[in-house]
């Protein structure tokens, strides 16, 4: 199983979206069991599938040793793709007694994932660098981050630098790459924004960019995907195409033997 975070130090960047429509592209198109993983407690995830935000199956008992993470698995609409809803709970789990009191408590997340049988496991973070988030990325084996060309998008990319370097130094994680989402081609400044990230982050940009589509803020009303509820969009093949290089990046690390499943 190749588990993967996708995360922005700031909201607005359409990091809910990519983790919902790149799960259900791999199901849907590719054929992958997929688990989803709403780890924030906004719990915008969940209610863009259809499951909503006060589902008590969360990760919370999980974490809490108070429940087995198959006891919280919800089918989808989507066939091969799973999720694990989200509810305000999560808002400081990490101060309950059980959790608190272990010392190791950034690995529990990584644990309860260890056992189970996905192709791919996504999870879905608070735009912030907290607790639900540490635990995230050292339960990963990649990251994706999800940007808007924007300033306050892209001066977020350096302190997302330095915690992926912090996170680095205990734990073997890599950045799959660097998405542009909200995407207008017509705005004058984009050229700015990317070489200011490819400073940052150098050749990590996906080619495909995702545009800007309301199509995507109808089908979450519906609890879909794009893909079932409005196939004919055009945001479909970006997502699409987001997808397909997310794959080819996973082979690639696979083929150079960089990629170490934590898992395994």
């Amino acid at each position: 199983m190749i588990t993967t975070t996708i995360n922005s130090f700031k909201g607005g960047t359409a990091k809910t979206s990519t983790t919902l429509h790149v799960g259900a592209a791999l199901a849907k198109f590719h054929k992958k069991r997929v688990l989803l993983v709403d780890f924030d407690s906004q719990a915008n995830l969940s209610t863009g599938l259809g499951i909503g935000c006060d589902c008590l199956d969360t990760m919370v008992p999980v974490l809490q040793g108070e429940k087995n993470i198959s006891e919280v698995i919800k089918e989808t609409s989507t066939s091969g793709l799973f999720l694990i809803p989200a509810n305000t709970y999560l808002d400081g789990v990490e101060r309950t007694n059980q959790v608190m009191s272990d010392p190791y408590n950034h690995e529990r997340l990584r644990k309860a994932l260890r056992p189970l049988d996905f192709d791919h496991c996504i999870i879905d973070v608070p735009p912030s660098l907290s607790w639900l988030t540490q635990s995230a990325y050292f339960a990963s084996d990649l990251s994706l981050l999800a940007i808007t060309p924007e300033p306050y998008s892209v001066l977020a990319l350096h302190r997302l630098a330095k915690f992926h370097a912090m996170v680095t130094e205990h734990h073997p994680i890599k950045l799959a790459g660097i998405l542009l989402s909200l995407w207008d081609p017509r705005t004058a400044t984009n050229s700015v924004f990317i070489e200011g990230i490819d400073e940052l982050y150098p050749n990590m940009l996906f080619n495909t960019r995702v545009r800007r589509d309301v199509s995507v803020s109808r089908a979450i009303l519906q609890g879909k995907s794009v893909f079932d509820a409005f196939p004919k969009s055009r945001i479909v093949e970006d997502y699409k195409s987001l997808t397909l290089e997310f794959l080819e990046k996973c082979s690639r690390l696979e083929a150079k033997k960089e990629l170490v499943k934590s898992n395994e």
